[in-house]
């Protein structure tokens, strides 16, 4: 009997409910496995406890900020590969400083577009 692949975890951290719920739809609709936290915090102790496939994150939370967050997860071994797509708010010219900071960024601006998000995440992990 042939065994059923694991469904692909991704790890959603926004403090914004209504984003938080529509990526979840989305991605649960794709197929994955979708954990929803609201804070940095959250977003830490939860990756690593169990590491996602990917993580899908707002860069301005409460408490850590994704970008802190960030930082913090690629000093552990555990953590440090899990792609990162960040969702924001801020303006293009924050955006571009962000993406000098740390080259390879990948930022998807708010208010998501539903095909944006799915050839993002699609570039991570390809549907199967």
């Amino acid at each position: 009997m042939k065994e059923t692949p694991r469904k692909r975890r991704i790890l959603v951290a926004d403090d914004d409910p209504e984003c938080s719920s529509f990526i979840r739809d989305v991605l649960t609709e794709m197929g994955f496995e979708v954990t929803v936290v609201s804070d940095g915090a959250a977003l830490y102790r939860s990756a690593g406890e169990r590491p996602p496939d990917l993580i899908i994150s707002d860069l301005d939370m409460p408490g850590l900020s994704g970008g802190t967050v960030d930082a913090l997860l690629r000093t552990a071994d555990k953590t440090k590969a899990i792609p990162i797509i960040f969702v924001t708010g801020q303006s293009e010219d924050r955006q571009a400083r962000l993406v000098e900071f740390r080259p390879g960024l990948q930022i998807l601006r708010k208010p998501i577009q539903l095909t944006e998000l799915a050839a993002a995440v699609g570039e991570h992990l390809p549907l199967r």
